[in-house]
């Protein structure tokens, strides 16, 4: 039997993400109490309390925080020294890609898919995030072999058509009309685009959500009720019921043969409070979600902090191999945009195989990191250059400014020993 779907569009997705936007705002879905008279007719209507939990957007920072923690991890495949390789390093930061980075893979998680549009401008490159989050509307077009053919931005009544080559414009004036045709300058399209079939991150735990939600706010409208006490009155004669007041203390005068009474609220249910925290598990371990938990005793060992980050682990290590694709094409067109600036880096550029990756963020002090690596390094698991990459105070350049320190040093030795020779007081 075929999986069963739906077709659904964006605003879906975005309105679960806030927490506003929710089904349980919606009262054709979660019905308020209908009062009715004898005759069962609508005479009022009793608005019950509603409670949302902004999970979907908790999950999403929290996910981005392991998968993206990092900065993106640069590396010449080739194993051998590329001298641009560090000037490439900067040039990535010069241009905020692991801004763009984080923004696209935000909104392909919250909304279902994401487009990264890079141009150029004043011959430098730069980069616009396309995505619902700001109403943008877009569409890639595929051959069919499922590759990416045509990418189509439409804008005020323009739209830019990108192929492999062009940039076309056109304009709608009662019908679309060509307007304009430039070269974008890049080989390929210059659009990095990734649709996540299963729809947004919390898709499939979104009905364990609704649930919960649900339950929320039955258990505070109960909280609501419970606030203002309920009371059981008996009497023969209503009429004869007086209330008095002495002092703090009100008093409630029926007839002689008349009770009152104040009904306690139900307390909730062992049944209840059981499948409210089963639902909430099911979400957690779902999307990964994981609250450290303290120690008293002080900081928790590296390998317990593993285990119980591993939910989180589980699921981004999944994401990771998601967005590889999308990572190596946004990592292609920056390094176009590299060696067109700077030429002189070409050579390097073409011969070498510099490949960009993500690499999950685990929760580890810097004192914890820097003895390791100090360790794997005296040692000699790993060499002095991988250490500088691990360093977390380590700047992108780090091998490049070892080296010209050492020249430095070299140098200052040199001048020492020629005024050695000249003059004797500075013979040790």
């Amino acid at each position: 039997m075929r999986p069963s779907y739906d077709r659904v569009t964006q605003v879906k997705f975005y309105n679960e993400y806030y927490p506003t936007g929710h089904k349980i705002f919606n009262p054709a879905w979660y019905q308020d109490i209908s009062i009715r008279d004898e005759n069962g007719v609508h005479v009022d209507t009793y608005f019950v309390n509603r409670v949302s939990v902004p999970i979907q957007a908790m999950a999403i920072d929290i996910i981005l925080a392991h998968l993206l923690g990092n900065k993106t991890h640069i590396v010449d495949g080739t194993l051998k020294e590329n001298p641009a390789l560090p000037f490439y390093k900067e040039y990535w930061q010069s241009r905020n890609i692991d801004t763009a980075r984080y923004e696209f893979v935000k909104s392909a998680l919250a909304l279902g898919d994401a487009a990264l549009l890079f141009y150029r401008e004043e011959e430098q490159l730069k980069w616009q995030m396309l995505s619902f989050f700001n109403r943008d509307e877009y569409n890639m077009e595929y051959d069919k072999y499922g590759k990416p053919l045509y990418f189509y931005k439409f804008y005020d009544n323009k739209c830019d058509v990108y192929d492999s080559q062009m940039c076309t414009t056109y304009i709608m004036d009662g019908e679309w009309s060509k307007a304009d045709s430039v070269f974008h300058g890049f080989n390929g399209l210059p659009v990095v685009y990734h649709r996540r079939n299963d729809g947004a991150f919390w898709t499939r735990s979104q009905s364990n959500i609704d649930n919960m939600e649900v339950m929320l706010s039955r258990l505070s409208e109960d909280n609501r009720k419970k606030f203002k006490s309920i009371y059981h009155l008996k009497s023969h004669d209503p009429d004869t019921v007086q209330t008095k007041s002495t002092a703090l203390t009100d008093l409630i005068i029926t007839d002689t043969d008349g009770d009152f009474k104040m009904v306690n609220g139900a307390e909730m249910s062992a049944q209840f409070k059981f499948e409210f925290e089963t639902q909430l598990e099911l979400i957690f371990n779902a999307l990964g979600i994981v609250f450290p938990k303290h120690k008293s005793s002080g900081d928790m060992p590296t390998g317990s902090m593993k285990m119980m980050f591993y939910p989180t682990e589980r699921v981004v290590m999944s994401l990771i191999h998601e967005f590889d694709a999308a990572i190596d094409h946004i990592n292609n067109i920056v390094k176009q945009g590299f060696v067109s600036e700077y030429p002189g880096h070409t050579e390097s550029i073409t011969n070498g195989n510099i490949r960009a990756s993500i690499r999950m963020f685990t929760p580890q002090d810097d004192e914890s990191k820097v003895k390791s690596i100090t360790e794997l390094k005296r040692y000699d698991i790993i060499s002095g250059e991988t250490a500088s990459e691990e360093a977390p105070y380590s700047a992108n350049n780090e091998e490049v400014r070892k080296e010209k320190e050492k020249t430095a040093k070299i140098e200052y030795e040199r001048k020492m020993e020629n005024l050695r020779d000249v003059n004797p007081i500075f013979k040790e």
